[in-house]
């Protein structure tokens, strides 16, 4: 192949992506509902059984083929929780956030409208609300990391410079937390609760 073919086979080829940096997309809703007067926030501990059981979040699973995020947050929140989809009201659209591996997540602000406390029990092991106004006036614990490389053990070490000491990217990472009496509210949770909660704050 000479200069002259390799220019006809490319010219006017388009970038392609050969590692797609969002592939899986995933949707949350960050409810709100009201009790005595005023707003809470909704969150669920997983039930134990599932990927990060017992861990604090909202409701929220992956887009389905041929449903947006909005769609996807409403569907999964009224699975998770056993309601009408009619009674999950979408407010408005939050953030978009790059998630583990491929996945990039849409959150939704939404209300739960006569919400009776019910949960999927496969899926939640339960459900709890903190008052809005709490979580406004409580700034969350943080803690500066970092996200590392770990290319596993079959990983041919000694066939690059540095070896097992290659000097591999550590991207930094600000983790949030909120101590709450029902257990910590952290990781991706308490990131776009934080996003959430200095929106609003304006």
């Amino acid at each position: 192949m000479d200069l002259t073919e390799l220019k006809t086979r490319l010219g006017g080829h388009e970038a392609e992506l050969i590692r797609p940096p969002r592939t899986l997309l995933a949707a949350v809703l960050v409810p709100l509902l009201e009790r005595d007067g005023a707003l809470h926030v909704l969150f669920e501990q997983r039930d134990a059984h599932i990927m990060q059981g017992g861990e604090i979040c909202f409701p929220g699973g992956h887009v389905e083929p041929g449903e947006s995020p909005a769609e996807a947050a409403l569907r999964e929140t009224a699975e998770e929780l056993l309601m009408p989809i009619e009674q999950v009201e979408l407010v408005a659209p939050l953030h978009i956030m790059g998630g583990r591996g491929t996945r990039e997540i849409h959150s939704f602000l939404g209300v739960l409208h006569d919400y009776r406390g019910t949960r999927d029990p496969g899926e939640v092991a339960g459900t709890f609300t903190v008052p809005l106004e709490r979580l406004l006036r409580q700034p969350p614990l943080t803690c500066e990391g970092r996200i590392v490389v770990d290319p596993g053990e079959d990983f041919p070490y000694d066939s690059i410079p540095g070896g097992r000491n290659y000097p591999w990217v550590a991207t930094p990472r600000r983790f949030y937390f909120y101590p709450d009496r029902h257990g910590m509210i952290w990781g991706l949770t308490a990131e776009l609760l934080t996003c959430f909660l200095d929106l609003i704050r304006g």
